[in-house]
């Protein structure tokens, strides 16, 4: 089990919500129990609540394997009109079939018309960072 397992779910912001939703894509990571993390770029997401977003698609044998030995996930995303970027921190849970892989599977047939995922990753949100360039950011 991960360091985060048992972390209370944190209520995302309308903002980040928005920006989250808006963004070309997001890239979502994980580690195994050796915690070798593995990231991955993802185009189909989805807010599914104040407290859990959803990752649609098409995952590496890795990132399920990873979420079986240690489902603790970030996912990073950019606002470049702001010039942030975004740490989520959660507990991820694949899932193939029943509700929560439904809602994701509309949703990207909704966009995909052809297309439906292999699994939908569940993130409920334990913890959000904002990342920002500063004066040292690229020092060597």
């Amino acid at each position: 089990m991960g360091g985060w397992q048992g972390m209370l779910q944190m209520i995302i912001p309308d903002e980040l919500k928005k920006i989250f939703e808006t963004v070309d894509s997001v890239v979502f990571e994980t580690a195994g129990k050796e915690g070798n993390p593995n990231a991955v770029q993802v185009f189909w997401k989805k807010v599914l609540n104040d407290k859990a977003v959803l990752l649609i698609g098409d995952f590496t044998t890795l990132n399920e394997n990873d979420l079986i030995e240690n489902n603790d996930v970030r996912i990073y995303y950019w606002d470049p009109k702001a010039e942030r970027g975004y740490q989520i921190k959660g507990i991820g849970r694949y899932h193939t079939y029943g509700p929560i892989y439904e809602v994701g599977r509309k949703f990207m047939l909704a966009k995909k018309h052809d297309s439906a995922p292999e699994g939908v990753i569940e993130v409920e949100v334990s913890g959000i960072s904002i990342l920002r360039p500063g004066p040292c950011y690229y020092r060597r």
